[in-house]
């Protein structure tokens, strides 16, 4: 009888000493994608689609394709959480051989914020700016408008690019 209380003892703290699994949940705050709409420079509340969109980041050695040849008025991508810079070259293609090429660094100031134990922290991306590379008439991008300056969620666009 003795035996069979010790033993109920044990098992007893053993499972009241269990934990939670610390897995982040899915839907929790994880660092936000950049939110970049592409509107008409001529009547600029109206959306204009990008024809054969590719999106490269630029390095300072490698150079990663985020989006490739993609017709759309509309994009997320990733910033740097180790720096206060990326660049990225916005290649668009209309229909030829041609590509127009222009380069556009976003910077920003980085904050972690502390999510909970499980996800542990997330950036956020603070006083956004965006400087586009100017080639004189060769850029296809015109101008870049900073619409929320704090990239904090996805929920809404943080930048529309004129073209």
């Amino acid at each position: 009888m003795m035996r069979k209380l010790f033993a109920l003892l044990i098992i007893a703290i053993f499972i009241n000493g269990c934990t939670k699994d610390d897995i982040c949940p899915e839907g929790s705050d994880t660092t936000p994608l950049l939110i970049i709409t592409f509107n008409d420079v001529a009547n600029t509340a109206l959306r204009k689609e990008v024809p054969n969109l590719t999106v490269e980041a630029v390095g300072n050695t490698i150079t990663t394709t985020i989006l490739t040849a993609t017709t759309t008025d509309s994009i997320a991508i990733p910033l740097r959480t180790n720096v206060d810079e990326t660049r990225y070259r916005f290649i668009r293609q209309d229909g030829g051989e041609t590509e127009n090429a222009d380069l556009i660094d976003f910077i920003y100031a980085v904050e972690d914020v502390y999510v909970n134990r499980a996800c542990a922290f997330k950036a956020e991306y603070n006083n956004l700016q965006a400087t586009i590379e100017n080639e004189g008439s060769n850029n296809w991008i015109l101008d870049a408008n900073i619409l929320k300056a704090l990239v904090a969620d996805e929920t809404e666009a943080h930048i529309t690019i004129l073209h």
